[in-house]
């Protein structure tokens, strides 16, 4: 299996320039950071000998399992704990990992995300507190997404910015003309599965492994193309799309409603990396039909989504 940094530099000398590429760039955080040291530790240095600021404990592995829906071992799956830098491992045929760290970081900023695709979703979840130098992150379910969706127009095919719009299952994403939908490199590798707009909803049962109750999602969706950028043709800026669904949860027309996404290390200036924030207002259309979003909502990034009625 291709790690980030392989496919990055595969692209690269094919000449796909800095858009999608630039993300694998090592060091800067997300999943497409630096790979770290294998074996724990900066090169040349003590593991745990640099303090990372107020916070930092030593952290010499990160170790769980990667499951599927019914908690099935996951085998073969590239696993990465990221912050400002990323360190990466992969789950063995009992779905177990172990992914060797070696330095004193700030566990409230670094998370865990095993890579899904293309057949399952990815998702960054929280370190647990640190208690030990060896933290137990338990079982990561990745659920199966579906086997396909709308292709979208995408930046690197250089095909010009035209109106989209597309639905898979509840959702419907517009994204208007002059805007365009900028992959991250691991879907640039996959080819024509890697720019389809897929959206999972989430079972209600299976919601609390990845948002907490108490933020009172009425549902929640898993995207894709994953970490996918929306940015505006001309400056290249990040841009808006917005996206809509079925009124499942039967709200009252005009019921106000916030869109909540998860945030990720690749645009941590946008929501915070693997937690849920507000980053759309909205409400049910006048018919009772669909959950929308207000005029000039939307949202930047596509990662996961979720839903509640306005507190």
């Amino acid at each position: 299996m291709l790690g980030r940094l392989a496919i990055a530099s595969c692209l690269l000398a094919l000449g796909c320039g800095d858009g999608e590429s630039a993300s694998t760039s090592g060091g800067t955080g997300g999943a497409g950071g630096s790979a770290g040291a294998a074996t724990g530790g900066s090169a040349g240095k003590a593991p745990c000998s640099e303090d990372h600021g107020p916070g930092a404990v030593c952290v010499m592995e990160v170790k769980g399992r990667t499951v599927d829906a019914q908690g099935a071992p996951l085998g073969q799956i590239s696993t990465s704990v990221c912050g400002f830098i990323c360190w990466y491992g992969e789950s063995d045929a009992t779905g177990a990992f172990s992914v060797s760290i070696g330095e004193r970081i700030v566990p409230t900023e670094f998370s865990t995300l095993p890579h899904g695709r293309p057949t399952r979703t990815s998702f960054y979840f929280a370190l647990p507190e640190v208690t030990s130098e060896s933290v137990e992150v338990g079982d990561l379910p990745l659920l199966d997404l579906p086997p396909s969706g709308p292709s979208l127009v995408v930046w690197h095919e250089k095909q010009g910015a035209p109106a989209q719009t597309v639905t898979s299952g509840e959702l419907t994403l517009e994204i208007g003309a002059g805007t365009q939908v900028k992959l991250d490199v691991e879907d640039v590798a996959l080819g024509d599965e890697g720019k389809q707009f897929r959206a999972l909803g989430i079972p209600a049962a299976k919601r609390p492994a990845f948002a907490g109750e108490a933020l009172g999602l009425g549902a929640l969706w898993a995207l894709t193309p994953f970490e996918a950028a929306v940015i505006d043709e001309q400056s290249g800026s990040p841009a808006l799309a917005r996206i809509s669904a079925d009124n499942t949860l039967g709200l009252p027309a005009d019921t106000a409603v916030e869109w909540l996404a998860l945030g990720s290390y690749l645009f941590a200036d946008w929501v915070k990396p693997a937690a849920f924030e507000v980053v759309a207002s909205g409400k049910v259309s006048t018919d009772g039909t669909r959950i929308e979003m207000d005029a000039g909502q939307g949202v930047r990034y596509l990662t996961w989504l979720g839903v509640r009625k306005k507190p």
